[in-house]
């Protein structure tokens, strides 16, 4: 018996060193699978997670924004974007005087925005308004149309709109129609995020933005 301890011994450690290999060659094959199913998204996005697109709780950020409004047409709305509220908040006056009606606060132009939104279901906004209804534009690069969508906001309620994709129609400078433009929205070729209140909404008005996503599936 004694005689024979030591082969037992070899044989048990020859079978733990071949499970060992057992075990890694295993593990080895399944990290190759999952590493090919793995869909190309940006880094950071997985499938029903958001993207930030725009992070306005930073003062620098919003500094970046500008405002476009009807005085270039001849109208006599105004229009400011502040920090405040712990984000970009976009207020002024609409006035129908000479045909005006419309004020807007418009993001730099930026291509990495449609890197980030390439496969997004929807964009969302997250901000507090004023009971009022306003658009979010989606500009595109290098081209003459935008496509834009309209949401109402529910005044004193801070609250995330979401914006399918789907749902932007595409339309010229002026807003008017744009049959060259492709009719869908192409997430990745967006480079500029603009927000708008028109539709003859005169008076007052304020809306406090804190954020703009992509979003991949529906809002949980």
């Amino acid at each position: 018996m004694r005689q024979d301890r030591p082969s037992l011994r070899r044989l048990a450690g020859i079978a733990v060193a071949c499970s060992a290999l057992l075990v890694v060659s295993c593990g080895g094959g399944e990290q190759s699978a999952n590493a090919q199913e793995t869909p190309s998204t940006p880094v950071g996005a997985s499938e029903g997670a958001d993207v930030v697109l725009v992070n306005l709780d930073d003062p620098g950020e919003v500094a970046t924004w500008r405002t476009v409004n009807d005085p270039v047409m001849g109208g006599a709305s105004t229009s400011k974007v502040t920090f405040g509220n712990g984000g970009l908040v976009f207020s002024g006056n609409i006035s129908l005087e000479n045909n005006g009606g419309f004020a807007s606060a418009r993001s730099p132009q930026d291509p990495g925005l449609g890197r980030l939104a390439a496969g997004a279901t929807s964009l969302r906004v997250r901000g507090q308004g004023d009971g009022k209804n306003y658009v979010l534009e989606a500009g595109i690069e290098g081209q003459p149309w935008s496509y834009i969508q309209r949401f109402t906001t529910d005044a004193g309620v801070e609250r995330t709109y979401d914006l399918p994709i789907a749902g932007f129609q595409p339309v010229g400078m002026r807003f008017d129609p744009a049959p060259d433009a492709p009719q869908a929205l192409d997430p990745s070729l967006i480079n500029q995020v603009s927000v708008f209140i028109l539709d003859k909404q005169q008076g007052p008005f304020e809306l406090t933005i804190n954020g703009i996503a992509a979003a991949r599936g529906s809002q949980s």
